[in-house]
């Protein structure tokens, strides 16, 4: 064979070698446009459970309470609602930001159609709050004790109850309560801040100065 026609096959093969190759290439790419074309039509797979509308949306409810937006989040308790009637947490926060907000006699007809043998330590708490809002002490009273006798550790409870009672007019008990959980938490300052505003309340200045110099030092 002459060199000639050796150097003819030898380009012949680099030729289809190349063919070959743009051939892979081209298949590849048509692949993987396949492959995402048929991605774009399919949502993505998440290992943990997808969201439900009435959750997400009694979350925004619940922050929009947070940022005191009140009436787009009743507006959302009650759509929350209407899909779950049976969900008592968003019942109760619904009745809790319609007390805040003012609609005291709306808030009243929901606390109505509570059980009582519905109400978990965070439920009991809650529907304190709002008779003490509502300014019913005799009925919130009896729930903060109840939670703090169930556990004495509950210093939210507490001060709830010593905040309530300071309303009340009952400032010896209050400030008792303010004591036990400043020893618990010496280094809170809003709570001694209270504390001090209800000992001047009770004609205690000069440790009512006292505590908020406390406060007030770096």
């Amino acid at each position: 064979m002459s060199s000639i026609t050796r150097r003819f096959f030898l380009s012949l093969i680099i030729l289809i070698g190349f063919l070959f190759a743009v051939h892979g290439e081209c298949s590849a790419q048509n692949t993987n446009n396949t492959n995402r074309k048929g991605q774009g039509n399919q949502s993505l797979q998440f290992m943990s459970e997808k969201i439900p509308d009435w959750q997400a949306r009694l979350e925004l409810a619940r922050l929009l309470s947070y940022t005191k937006e009140y009436d787009e989040s009743i507006a959302n308790y009650r759509k929350v609602l209407a899909a779950r009637p049976d969900l008592f947490d968003a019942k109760a926060e619904l009745a809790k930001v319609l007390a805040v907000s003012g609609h005291n006699d709306e808030a009243a007809e929901i606390l109505k159609t509570f059980d009582a043998a519905q109400l978990t330590g965070s439920n009991k708490l809650l529907l304190a709050d709002i008779y003490a809002l509502q300014k019913d002490y005799a009925k919130a009273e009896p729930l903060y004790r109840e939670i703090i006798r169930e556990k004495p550790e509950n210093q939210e409870a507490r001060l709830r109850l010593a905040e309530m009672l300071s309303w009340a007019g009952q400032y010896k008990e209050s400030l008792g309560l303010y004591e036990i959980i400043l020893k618990a938490l010496p280094d809170d300052i809003q709570v001694r801040r209270q504390y001090a505003q209800v000992l001047s309340w009770a004609d205690r200045p000069q440790d009512a100065i006292r505590e908020l110099r406390r406060t007030l030092e770096k």
